[in-house]
């Protein structure tokens, strides 16, 4: 019987390499793949064309608990830090301070789009919104947008195309000369609805301090 040839899978070439870490999942480089051998791992942190978009949402059937929550947005902060500046798209949750952590490490963000519920106090609206003048799409799946956030994105975002936010809640109406204002400035533009019965958020931050 003739031998099996072994391969030395960590000689891979970079480019090769890189090109099979690009068809994954980043949550699987970034857990997994990144970590098999020293070369692997070096492709995986020091190329940061590999993380100039950014995806590390759950996938359907995912079992998502409070570990795997922030174990989760743990990789969002490490896949930032390996962009080195040059993350132009991000989609995954992300909470008032990842956003944050995006805001002041990705100058070049084009594309955010949060799969989690966005829940951005006032207090971080400096942290996040004012930080993003290259931003064309913006995404949320759900969440409570303020009326003072809406508005903000529209004056610190010049860029801004698409603001996808027909899943989220806001605490206030918006006047009818602003929207009409904001339809002729975007491309889409799917408005908050109105919650009219108060608003408690339900993500993992809010519910561990109360």
């Amino acid at each position: 019987m003739q031998k099996r040839e072994m391969r030395d899978w960590a000689a891979l070439p970079r480019d090769i390499l890189l090109e099979i870490f690009g068809r994954l999942q980043h949550a699987d480089v970034l857990r997994g793949a990144g970590l098999a051998c020293a070369s692997w791992w070096r492709a995986a942190v020091e190329e940061p064309t590999l993380w100039i978009t950014i995806d590390i949402h759950f996938n359907e059937g995912d079992h998502v608990n409070e570990q795997s929550w922030h174990a989760r947005l743990a990789m969002g902060r490490a896949a930032v830090d390996r962009s080195a500046g040059r993350c132009e798209s991000f989609r995954g949750i992300a909470d008032r301070d990842l956003l944050a952590y995006i805001a002041a490490r990705a100058p070049s963000l084009r594309s955010l789009h949060v799969t989690s519920g966005w829940c951005l106090p006032e207090e971080f609206f400096d942290r996040v919104v004012t930080k993003l003048p290259m931003l064309e799409r913006l995404v949320l799946d759900g969440g409570h947008l303020l009326k003072s956030t809406l508005i903000g994105l529209l004056e610190h975002c010049p860029h801004l195309e698409v603001l996808d936010a027909g899943n989220c809640y806001s605490d206030k109406r918006v006047e009818y000369d602003m929207l009409l204002k904001w339809y002729r400035m975007l491309k889409v533009f799917h408005l908050p609805r109105v919650h009219h019965h108060g608003w408690y958020c339900f993500c993992w931050r809010c519910a561990e301090h109360g």
